[in-house]
């Protein structure tokens, strides 16, 4: 009988954590005003819009023209035409790719939001912060 208890007692608190939904996601705020901030439009094409806006091109003409560009400390990625309600094989597909370029440019904080058509970062979803 102890033992049992002493086994419930143990994978009771798993138990409960274990069913725990995730935290809401969160509107960001852009507190560093030099980050390279960058609309993905599909998993191939993107733009710069901020430190200087570019047009819509090629995601590897923008990441080669993105190492001219002063180096930042953070970098915004909003992912337009994002429709997965959580995080799973499309965030996987499109983010990879920016996340290991933009980490190889020197970037120390990554951001990845959830774009709504609008060319202002502030208040769009968070999906995942990497510091």
């Amino acid at each position: 009988m102890k033992k049992i208890f002493v086994v419930l007692t143990a994978v009771l608190p798993l138990m409960l954590t274990s069913c725990a939904t995730p935290p809401p996601k969160q509107a960001f705020q852009n507190n560093d005003s030099s980050a390279l901030i960058v609309q993905s439009i599909d998993g191939h094409t993107s733009q710069v819009l901020a430190p200087t806006a570019t047009a819509p091109e090629a995601n590897s003409l923008l990441l080669k023209d993105a190492k001219g560009l002063a180096q930042h400390q953070t970098a915004v990625v909003i992912l337009e035409n994002y429709s997965e309600p959580q995080l799973g094989s499309e965030f996987r597909d499109r983010s990879v790719d920016w996340f290991v370029a933009l980490r190889t440019l020197g970037y120390q904080h990554i951001v990845f939001l959830k774009g709504t058509g609008a060319n202002n970062p502030n208040g769009l979803l968070t999906l995942a912060d990497y510091n």
